[in-house]
């Protein structure tokens, strides 16, 4: 028997969770300077040229190398890296490139490809992932450290800062001093973010997900995961798979379903439908930064915890 659909969205809400949500967007937003998209960027006076495999590393590196550096983006915005197959012209992106900044743990795998494919010899790189301790799903350490604000102040920051310095030591100072106003401004959206959570109560602070991109989400925001639909991007879960997980949902009483916006959404409704859970949301991001107001490292976080707060309350 299936019960009708709902897909929760920011817009439809009560009114006093509308107000909380955008003040802290607006808060994230006006903190990040206006900030730029998640897109190509380059300021006109840019020292470096810095490709990364995805939007939401090509915006913390911008943030970090402001006017030094032009930041572009392998994987464009909406698409995630585990399943990107690059066009053939894609290595034309590394060309001239002072640095190439990837996360490393099989996220973006394409890049190897990409780079042989350019045929420009040795590309400096930077690996994000490198020298982070990993969790583990089905034995499999899971790469999705960003999810986990304190691990992007703690790792990225720092990695990003000391490798752009190293590559232009004149502009050291600038690095360092936009790294720490920068760590400030995650510390301050996280902070809004761990508000927001408190409100929910602690037994339904529970995270049904499309696939395993939220280990570290959830241990930093203490939330208990329940399950994935999908352990593979692009391989769907067989009958005996989806009815596993429905049974596992039930026991669980959980109280909605999250998929990210640039997953086909009819898996997850077919599972809210299964399971008897009447709120679906479609509209998360994480492999990538969104539309407005998500296209920001920092409002992509705000915003997904605003999608997970609305639907779990």
């Amino acid at each position: 028997m299936t019960r009708p659909r709902s897909t929760t969205r920011l817009g439809l809400i009560d009114r006093p969770f509308v107000i909380v949500a955008a003040i802290a967007l607006l808060v994230v937003a006006c903190a990040n300077g206006g900030g730029s998209g998640g897109g190509p960027g380059a300021a006109p006076s840019a020292t470096l040229r810095v490709v990364a495999t995805t939007t939401v590393f090509a915006d913390i590196v911008r943030n970090i190398g402001g006017d030094r550096v032009a930041v572009d983006s392998i994987v464009p915005a909406g698409a995630g890296p585990e399943d990107f197959e690059p066009r053939p012209d894609a290595a034309r992106t590394l060309a001239g490139a002072d640095l190439v900044v990837s996360n490393g743990l099989g996220l973006d795998d394409f890049l190897d490809g990409l780079i042989q494919a350019a045929g420009d010899g040795e590309v400096p790189r930077l690996v994000l992932g490198d020298g982070i301790p990993t969790m583990s799903v089905d034995g499999v350490a899971n790469p999705h450290f960003w999810l986990d604000p304190s691990l992007v102040v703690d790792h990225y920051l720092p990695a990003i800062t000391d490798r752009l310095s190293e590559i232009d030591p004149a502009g050291a100072t600038i690095y360092a001093a936009n790294r720490d106003a920068y760590a400030a401004r995650i510390k301050a959206m996280d902070t809004a973010n761990k508000a927001l959570i408190a409100t929910i109560p602690s037994a339904d602070r529970k995270l049904v997900t499309f696939h395993d991109a939220f280990p570290y989400f959830a241990a930093h925001y203490g939330f208990e995961l329940v399950g994935v639909i999908v352990s593979n991007v692009g391989q769907e879960p067989t009958a005996a798979d989806l009815a596993a997980l429905v049974q596992t949902v039930r026991a669980a009483d959980a109280k909605a379903i999250f998929a990210e916006a640039q997953f086909n959404p009819d898996l997850a409704h077919t599972l809210a439908d299964e399971a008897g859970v009447s709120q679906v949301v479609t509209t998360l991001y994480n492999d990538t930064v969104g539309p407005p107001p998500s296209d920001t490292y920092l409002t992509m976080m705000a915003w997904n915890v605003g999608q997970v707060v609305q639907a779990l309350k």
